[in-house]
């Protein structure tokens, strides 16, 4: 109520700060036509002045110009002192044609003319021709205004032109304001102060004035009255979702409270309707995080395959039965945690007399301990305990899976077969932990000669191991500087425990397919054929199966 007063202030009002801006513009207008007027009726006396100085100098042209020409003071004197009395003429004098001063009023010494500012003082100069010779200059003659009476009829006809300007500025604005007044500002004031006192929700509506019914006031009545229909309408569709909200809550809260799976409803829209606290805890996320999920995506938030549990949701509403599976969710740290999730869609109670609200019924399970287990599992299956390379069963399912790709895609494969020489020396002398240190330091030399992660380095057992190269052929200088790399970094000393340097070598036969084979078991003969090729001409290099494609 405070608020909805202060609205109505003195300086809050819109007739109120229209009257202001009116009074502001017709005062800035009234200055501004004032200086224009002022600066009119300067020039106006200026011009009025100028115009009666030369009527008086050509009255008394003749007059002069004959007793110029006779030298005759007397009468010179007399027009002098007869045009003296007029109050605009401030001085007059009268010049020979040589420059020398005739007469002049008052009578004054010749230097005093010198305070005269021909620049800013009003005069006028009349060419005094001979009487009987009209191209025979006898003299001039000077009529000087007086400044100060110019500038006074100046300033009176500036007040007289500002005072009119300025009355004719008030009625318009006067005008104005009482028009804005009574078709705008008053029918807004009423129809705002009649909006302030409908209470929410009620069928009371707006009128319109007749004399309104055809303009903007009548549009901005009309909207007005849609927008409290609106209002209505959404009350009454809020009251409902509360009422759909409190049958559900009072369903299900007694199983959410106590159920030990973590439960969770979501809209059609994927936004959190409700869940138990074993949700909070099975996803990590704080009872106020999961207040948020109400006003976002639930699924985008909580799962880190979204679209796999969208699938669920599908297939869900395809079959209308549950839908189970194992999904993981949005990794936090760098431990990855899983759940087994039962989806089921069901449509709940009535929205309208033909729509149904649609629901995503959930059950989840904390099952990270058990992937973890099976991860470990797997790993262990598919790799080498001592050199944690792929072992020899998951080598030759990636070389297939590679293969798979070169028939499709028409890529190709190089597969390396590598034996290190000198190995069985260095076991047998300085022992398995020195052989098994030797292992694991030539794996991690194979890795990083390798480095592609989409690639393959794998022990095939004892002291033999595989490289397979995807999307490189025989003709590829990577293939060349991978294996170059992988005899450099090999041959390099390794040192043992006790501080001992140890050398080994290693031989390394090369295929290629699909030039050789796109058959993995005759690819991997044909490379470890080459490799015992080598170590049987010299060790310690690499070769190509034959036939070599250059």
């Amino acid at each position: 109520m405070n608020d909805t007063k202060r609205g109505f202030g003195v300086f809050a009002g819109l007739q109120t700060r229209l009257l202001l801006i009116i009074i502001l513009g017709a005062v800035i207008f009234s200055i501004a036509a004032g200086l224009f007027a002022y600066h009119l009726g300067e020039k106006r006396g200026i011009s009025t002045s100028q115009a009666t100085l030369t009527d008086l100098a050509q009255a008394v042209e003749k007059t002069v110009a004959i007793g110029a020409f006779a030298s005759d003071s007397v009468l010179l004197a007399e027009v002098v002192n007869g045009l003296a009395r007029n109050s605009l003429v401030a001085l007059v004098q009268v010049e020979s044609a040589d420059g020398d001063i005739l007469a002049q009023n008052p009578q004054a010494e010749p230097r005093a003319l010198n305070n005269l500012d021909t620049t800013r003082n009003t005069y006028v100069k009349q060419v005094l021709y001979s009487p009987f010779d009209e191209k025979e200059i006898v003299g001039f003659l000077l009529i000087y205004a007086h400044q100060d009476q110019i500038a006074k009829v100046a300033k009176q006809e500036a007040l007289t032109l500002a005072w009119m300007m300025v009355g004719q500025t008030a009625l318009v604005a006067i005008l104005i304001y009482a028009v804005v007044a009574a078709l705008v500002s008053r029918p807004i004031t009423r129809l705002a102060e009649q909006l302030r006192i409908m209470s929410p929700g009620t069928s009371e509506r707006l009128e319109t004035p007749s004399l309104h019914r055809g303009d903007e006031i009548g549009i901005l009545i009309n909207s007005a009255n849609e927008l409290l229909d609106s209002n209505t309408v959404a009350l009454t569709r809020e009251r409902e979702l509360r009422h759909e909200i409190e049958l559900m809550e009072s369903q299900y809260r007694q199983i959410f409270d106590s159920s030990s799976a973590g439960i969770f409803v979501l809209d059609q829209n994927g936004l959190l309707i409700n869940s138990n606290p074993t949700v909070s805890k099975v996803v990590g996320m704080s009872l106020s995080g999961m207040q948020q999920l109400k006003h976002d995506n639930f699924i985008e938030r909580v799962f880190g395959q979204p679209d796999k549990v969208r699938a669920m949701v599908q297939e869900s509403i395809r079959t209308g039965e549950t839908v189970s599976g194992d999904l993981e969710l949005v990794q936090k740290g760098d431990v990855r945690r899983w759940v087994h999730c039962l989806i089921s869609v069901h449509a709940g109670p009535s929205v309208t007399d033909t729509l149904r609200a649609i629901t995503t019924e959930g059950v989840m399970y904390d099952i990270t301990e058990r992937k973890s287990v099976e991860t470990a599992v797997r790993y262990q299956a598919d790799h080498d305990a001592l050199t944690g390379l792929n072992n020899r069963a998951s080598s030759h399912a990636i070389i297939e899976r590679f293969l798979e790709e070169c028939r499709t895609n028409a890529t190709a494969v190089s597969v390396m077969c590598i034996d290190l020489d000198g190995f069985k020396q260095i076991n047998d002398r300085y022992g398995h932990e020195a052989g098994d240190k030797v292992l694991i330091e030539c794996a991690l030399r194979m890795k990083n000669a390798v480095r592609r992660s989409t690639d393959l380095v794998g022990r095939l057992g004892g002291d033999e191991f595989v490289v397979a190269l995807r999307d490189i052929g025989p003709s590829d200088d990577a293939l060349t500087i991978v294996a170059d790399s992988i005899m450099a970094s090999v041959c390099a000393p390794i040192v043992l425990k006790d501080g001992t340097k140890v050398h080994v070598g290693a031989s390394i036969g090369i295929a290629c397919a699909p030039i050789h084979s796109l058959d993995r078991v005759t690819l991997l003969d044909m490379a470890d054929a080459s490799m015992y090729k080598v170590k049987r001409t010299g060790k310690n290099t690499y070769a190509m199966a034959y036939p070599k494609i250059l």
